[in-house]
């Protein structure tokens, strides 16, 4: 309980503060009771499983004349009828609110509570009820101001992110005899600030835009003390070439610097484990290096906006000492149909690069998370055919830092009585651990990719009943701990009515498998009923 009501506060705190008077507010809790069934169709494991869960949350909506922002959180309770499992506890929900109190300064706040998947290269269950070894219960949390405003031809902004990141409650891995057992059980507290000051082409009778601007950042990793330092400072130029394509170009300088504290060894060099076997600190020691470089960096790139719908901003060049590529596409089809298309090219913890897509979270979504749970929603759809997100941190939970390369896409659309997302994200991480020695394992140089596709179609029946249908897929593959690649996929449709305006009831059937890793292929099928109350 005490984790609920910290998940809770963090999603739905920013809104009471925020919330001026007069702002339209719409405040939903809930309460729900269910029965659910689960079992092994394959009969591998000859075991069925039944739960009663409990469930409370809220939907709210702000929509003021200076405040915007959704809150959608739930917190279950799964009561297992079988001793061999436990009760179970799942934390779901995304909160995000802009406070602009005048023209030029705002304040976000955005806050996320979801199980991922596990690290450590081992595969991630689709549907989960009941066994969430390999899970990960993650918070996440970024806010900060922002500040924007003109003086003369020169546009100036600046603006300050706080972020902070909890996971637990999942099961550590067990390296064997002589070895420690890694616990994937960290915090992560991240600091950003960035400004910068700039003319538009045109400005001071020049044909092209100038803009200088700088930042840096601070990670800091509980385990083991770690820590990412960056700071960088940069020129950028803007030219425009034609009504709708202008070249873009920049230089600068950059430092990047990793370090941990080393690892408490004996005079072997064998690590001296606590009583959970568990690696530990030696702060008597220099801290290690994990990662240092710094040097120029320069991008080229290309900017075209054809429409006020459609953009596409693509960029090459170098940075980290290596070759760099990083774009974006949006397009705003029709009024209720977007599609949106993002590459990322980065060097970062699991904490800041998760609290920073949760930061770029549209401030209204459509709630399509499946009432039996999953792991692998690493998308949020736009409401109405709007703008959405993904979330590729979500991939694989660790803490070490790593350069993270991907690229995602995201389809929202709205047409008649159907509500469609699709989603497909690529995600590649090499991983800056430090060597802590020939006597201990450790993850460094080692590397995971990972491609995740979502979708999701609901169709209103009636003015009271509508029926939904979730896919989802995942392949995942990793050189640490000689595993092999897997696939994880599955599907669920769930029934909503109405039966009356505070009652409502849900039917949900669900299905996943996996296959790869030289494991048995279980398919896990998985019913749902529910009924809810909403004051």
């Amino acid at each position: 309980m005490k984790r609920l009501a910290l998940s809770a506060a963090l999603l739905t705190l920013p809104a009471l503060v925020a919330a001026p008077a007069g702002a339209r507010t719409t405040i939903h809790p809930y309460i729900e009771a269910q029965q659910v069934f689960t079992a092994d169709l394959t009969g591998h494991d000859q075991d069925a499983v039944t739960y009663t869960g409990v469930a409370a949350g809220v939907d709210a909506t702000l929509d003021g004349t200076h405040v915007q922002g959704q809150i959608d959180y739930r917190y279950d309770h799964y009561f297992s009828w079988s001793h061999k499992y436990q009760d179970t506890d799942t934390h779901q929900g995304l909160g995000v609110i802009t406070y602009k109190p005048t023209q030029s300064l705002s304040f976000d706040a955005a806050g996320l509570a979801t199980r991922a998947s596990g690290g450590f290269g081992r595969r991630a269950p689709g549907y989960v009820f009941g066994d969430t070894s390999n899970t990960q219960q993650i918070y996440a949390v970024q806010a900060g101001p922002s500040y924007a405003t003109r003086v003369g031809d020169v546009g100036v902004s600046a603006d300050y992110r706080f972020g902070w990141t909890k996971t637990g409650s999942g099961s550590d891995l067990d390296l064997g005899p002589g070895q420690p057992v890694l616990q994937n059980d960290f915090t992560t507290i991240s600091n950003s600030v960035y400004a910068s000051a700039g003319t538009d082409p045109g400005g001071y009778g020049l044909p092209f835009g100038l803009k200088l601007s700088g930042g840096a950042n601070r990670d800091q990793v509980h385990f083991l003390d770690a820590r990412l330092d960056s700071v960088f400072g940069r020129a950028d130029a803007t030219m425009p070439v034609s009504d709708t394509v202008a070249l873009e170009g920049g230089v600068g300088w950059e430092k990047n610097r990793a370090t941990s504290r080393q690892i408490l060894t004996d005079a072997q060099g064998n690590a001296m484990l606590d009583e959970d076997r568990h690696l530990q600190a030696d702060k008597s020691k220099k801290r290690q290096l994990t990662y240092d470089q710094d040097g120029l960096i320069w991008d080229v790139g290309v900017l075209w906006r054809p429409s006020a719908r459609t953009s596409l901003e693509v960029h090459g060049g170098r940075r980290y000492g290596e070759t760099v590529v990083f774009g974006k596409f949006e397009h705003q089809i029709n009024a209720s149909s977007a599609v949106e298309v993002v590459a990322y090219d980065d060097v970062t913890s699991f904490g800041r690069q998760l609290t920073s897509e949760v930061g770029a979270m549209p401030s209204s979504f459509n709630s399509f998370a499946p009432p039996i749970p999953t792991t692998l929603a690493g998308c949020v759809f736009g409401a109405n055919g709007g703008q959405g997100g993904c979330l590729p941190a979500l991939s694989s939970v660790s803490s070490n830092f790593y350069r993270s390369r991907g690229v995602w896409a995201n389809w929202s659309s709205q047409r008649g009585l159907w509500t469609y997302g699709l989603s497909v994200s690529y995600d590649h991480r090499h991983y800056l651990a430090p060597v802590y020695g020939d006597q201990i394992f450790g993850a460094s140089a080692a590397n995971d990719q990972s491609v995740t596709i979502n979708g999701v179609a609901v169709r209103k029946l009636s003015a009271s009943s509508s029926v939904a249908f979730n896919g989802l897929a995942a392949w995942y593959d990793s050189d640490a701990f000689d595993t092999s690649p897997y696939w994880v996929y599955g599907g669920s449709v769930s029934y909503y009515r109405d039966f009356g305006r505070h009652l409502s009831g849900t039917a949900s059937v669900s299905a996943s498998s996996g296959a790869g890793d030289n494991r048995d292929n279980d398919v896990i099928g998985t019913a749902l009923v529910s009924i809810r109350y909403t004051m």
